[in-house]
């Protein structure tokens, strides 16, 4: 049922020539727990806000855009925004509803043939979804989005079930909705500005006021969740996860000629490869590690490497840390001195290259790129301190590539399978080798990714 136009449905209005897209981010977003409203909370280095905008933009990047925010929010959102010169902004009002009323009176001086009107709530919006709804604008005036129900749905009086209807034509609706232009904004100007908050989306209205018209629905997504409660948000950040680990790397290309990499751990295993790696594609390299005088559980000696290496090399546009130390044995047979040093080494020495390495990736707008372990997902027995903070590296460069994001350092995270490495072996001694990763493919998955624009991305290999 979802895309196939017949002559049984002919065009009930002429072909849009133009299309507009109006983003609402008008609400306050009171549902969610945040000091802050819904669609600038950031996730996976991004504000919401952005995520969408660059949804609807990337599909048509020469569409009108039309973002409708709080009043006191237009300076933000403009920042936000600040490279996409061509986007309207437009002040909403107190309700969904009172929001596009004001989207469509500022496209009414200079009206588009049809509008698109999307939730800045729902960040998962797919290029298809997109596609689909301008498609079917161009046979219908209106049209929405929407996915079947799951859930068995009840109708409830006094507390009580009144009725199950059947699931078969039941949906769940979600944004966008496409509309001509003409007819939306008339059901608007009928239903007038007192009646609007008796409509929870735009296909009401229309609705309402066209009892005889006809909204067709196009395929939604089970990923295209509106942001509205705590559970959301954490949903969001495991959907951006599971995304970012399907980063391909064969289809990223490696570009790192003339740039400084300083990499943690760069005199064996994987990072010597990465170093060599950087080396032939014509990078220049500086390698901290304890063989180099590094401790990198020891701040002062983790500041005194990166201002070594930005002076060598006259600044630093990619940190790497691939240091990594297991202890394979019970937790309480592991004396407090072995556990603070796994910690130390693992942990708090992520922290300290991160400290450190801030004001020289600052300045050449870089990548720092920390290394976790399959372990994260789920502490395994007998090397549970190495889980632990393999689990808080994957956590830091998603929080880090929130609280840097506005000095344009992108931070990311590579979870490489079972490698081939000396601290492998060492520990886990009866692995077949020809089942291990070899060095150089995870160094040169690396090196992609630090060409990469992705930042808040925790990619497994």
């Amino acid at each position: 049922m979802w895309s196939h136009w017949t002559l049984n449905n002919p065009p009930r209005s002429p072909m849009p020539k133009s299309v507009a897209f109006v983003l609402l981010a008008g609400g306050q977003g009171l549902r969610l727990h945040q000091d802050t409203p819904k669609q600038f909370i950031r996730v996976a280095g991004k504000s919401l806000l952005e995520h969408s905008f660059m949804a609807l933009h990337n599909y048509d990047p020469s569409a009108r855009m039309v973002v409708v925010v709080p009043a006191d929010a237009v300076s933000l959102a403009k920042k936000l925004l600040v490279n996409q010169l061509t986007a309207e902004f437009v002040i909403g009002g107190d309700s969904r509803q009172a929001s596009t009323w004001a989207a469509l009176k500022h496209l009414s001086a200079d009206p588009p043939d049809s509008v698109v009107i999307h939730d800045a709530a729902r960040p998962f919006l797919s290029a298809q979804i997109v596609h689909d709804v301008v498609q079917a604008l161009e046979e219908h005036e209106a049209v929405d989005v929407a996915i079947p129900t799951a859930d068995t749905i009840i109708v409830e009086r006094d507390g009580f079930i009144q009725s199950i209807p059947k699931r078969n034509h039941i949906y769940r609706g979600q944004t966008p909705q496409g509309f001509h232009f003409k007819p939306l904004i008339r059901s608007y100007q009928e239903v007038g500005e007192s009646r609007l908050a008796e409509f929870t989306d735009d296909c009401g209205i229309y609705m309402d006021c066209n009892p005889m018209g006809r909204v067709r629905i196009v395929k939604g997504s089970s990923e295209n969740i509106k942001i509205t409660e705590d559970l959301d948000l954490a949903l969001a950040d495991e959907i951006f996860r599971t995304r970012a680990s399907q980063w391909d790397p064969e289809k990223q290309g490696l570009n790192v000629r003339g740039k400084r990499a300083l990499i943690f751990g760069g005199s064996k295993g994987i990072g010597a490869a990465i170093v060599r790696v950087l080396q032939e594609s014509g990078a220049s390299t500086v390698s901290a590690s304890r063989s180099t005088g590094c401790d990198i559980g020891d701040a002062t000696q983790v500041a005194a490497a990166v201002e070594r290496a930005a002076k060598e090399m006259g600044g630093i546009d990619f940190v790497v840390n691939t240091v990594g130390l297991l202890s394979k044995a019970k937790l309480e047979t592991q004396t407090p001195e072995t556990i603070e040093q796994l910690i130390r080494v693992n942990m708090l020495g992520a922290f300290y290259i991160a400290k450190s390495s801030f004001t020289a990736l600052k300045e050449s707008a870089g990548m720092l790129l920390n290394f976790s372990s399959s372990s994260f997902s789920r502490g395994r027995g007998s090397y549970t301190p190495y889980s632990a903070s393999k689990a808080a590296i994957v956590n830091m460069t998603q929080g880090l590539a929130d609280e840097w994001a506005a000095s344009h350092i992108r931070v990311n995270c590579l979870v490489p399978g079972r490698t081939d490495t000396d601290m492998r072996r060492t520990n886990f001694s009866d692995e077949a080798e020809d089942t291990l990763l070899n060095p150089y493919e995870v160094a040169l998955s690396a090196c992609k990714l630090l060409s990469s624009v992705l930042t808040g991305a925790v990619v497994r290999l």
